[in-house]
């Protein structure tokens, strides 16, 4: 159905001139009772609008008739009236009157067409109209909204069959080619099959890497983020990580500080979540950060004091890269978007390591933010709220008990 113009909501009621006296437009009105409104009209063009209420309570007060029976209406008239043209929208309308009156259901409006008197609108016709197109717009509305959710959840579906169908055939490409490179069998011939070996292992090892990331958003963006909760201290788990990024630190020629309080205490988590937490925020610094540059470690409990604000586990890393503009700080959070676009990209990933690093930490009930200046580096936060830390556990890491350092 073609929506209503501002000409279907029109009334012809008869126009006066602005010499007609206030007696016979009183007279008129005692006639016609359904008469609200009465245009005043110029050569056909609309000047000005008498409303039966306010026209009636002047004409009624005492000695009305002696002072107004004889003068012209244009004394009485309300000359800021709102005319409108005959193709008008009525949303067009609707604006239009609130921005006149700001109600307009209780003012009315003249139609005109070419600039000449066309009829009263009917402000009850475009009140009903409105709520007709809310309602309209609502159900369309609604049906986008299911649309999108159907949309999102086939998406997930499918990342998520497509991820365990690449997955299954990778590992096996991932394991033959550990054989050969290994040498398990002999050696290789000629010798330069070698390097090719180990193109196809580091390929597929960063392939499975991002199908396994592919995965995890999979299943957080459909709900089903199960934690497996232990009690451990997160010193013990960062000795790992920075063992095992070490060399990719002294490849990327980065310098390396690290700042944990003393006393740290036991977190009660899921400890391959923290792992993956400090894992993605170590290697977006490694990524971001150009040679000769310094990543910095730190931990420590904030109190509700501190510049965090909140009590917890706060766990930050610094680096001094090429910083993130400030209005990507949000939208890099964001899945699959990356603080550097298609055609400047020189580095590779999906985009989806800091989504699947504040999904997991807002899944332990904390909160990850950045901080950042574009050019001089950034730091990116992840709070652990208080709630999960465990004071009465000892104070001394496996790692501290063996003396290992964290670096």
């Amino acid at each position: 159905m073609t929506p209503p113009k501002a000409r279907d909501l029109a009334t012809l009621v008869p126009p006066i001139s602005q010499q007609t006296s206030c007696a016979a437009v009183f007279d008129r009105l005692l006639a016609e009772p359904e008469t609200q409104n009465i245009p005043v009209t110029r050569n056909g063009q609309p000047i000005g609008l008498i409303g039966r209420q306010d026209f009636l309570q002047n004409y009624a007060r005492p000695f009305g008739p002696e002072l107004y029976g004889r003068t012209p209406v244009a004394r009485l008239m309300q000359r800021d009236l709102v005319t409108v043209e005959g193709g008008m929208s009525c949303e067009t309308i609707d604006v239009r009157s609130q921005d006149s009156y700001g109600n307009p259901v209780l003012r009315p409006f003249v139609v005109t067409e070419g600039g000449l008197y066309g009829g009263m609108g009917d402000t009850t016709k475009l009140m009903l109209v409105m709520a007709d197109l809310a309602t309209a717009r609502a159900a369309a509305l609604q049906e986008e909204t299911h649309r999108a959710e159907a949309a999102s959840r086939s998406k997930t579906q499918f990342l998520a069959g497509m991820s365990h169908e690449l997955r299954t055939p990778l590992n096996a490409i991932i394991g033959f080619a550990d054989l050969m490179r290994l040498r398990t069998f002999g050696e290789l011939q000629p010798a330069r099959y070698g390097e090719y070996v180990e193109d196809i292992h580091r390929s597929g090892l960063h392939l499975l890497n991002m199908i396994n990331e592919l995965l995890d958003m999979a299943k957080i963006e459909s709900g089903h983020v199960e934690l497996r909760e232990t009690t451990f201290h997160p010193l013990d788990i960062g000795v790992d990580i920075l063992r095992m990024l070490r060399q990719s630190i002294a490849d990327a020629r980065l310098s390396l500080r690290v700042d944990i309080a003393d006393d740290l205490p036991f977190i009660h988590a899921d400890q391959q979540h923290i792992r993956r937490i400090l894992i993605n925020l170590l290697s977006n610094a490694i990524k971001y950060t150009p040679p000769e540059g310094c990543i910095t470690l730190a931990v420590c409990v904030c109190g509700p004091d501190e510049a965090c604000g909140e009590e917890g586990l706060k766990v930050t890393v610094e680096d001094t890269g090429i910083g993130i503009p400030p209005d990507m700080l949000e939208k890099v959070m964001e899945p699959f978007e990356q603080v550097e676009n298609s055609f400047t990209r020189t580095r590779a990933g999906t985009g989806l390591g800091l989504s699947l690093t504040k999904a997991m930490v807002e899944a332990h009930g904390g909160k990850l933010w950045l901080e950042s200046e574009l050019g001089r580096g950034t730091r990116a936060h992840a709070l652990l709220p208080a709630s999960r830390i465990v004071w009465e556990r000892p104070l001394r890491s496996r790692a501290a008990q063996r003396g290992a350092s964290p670096v």
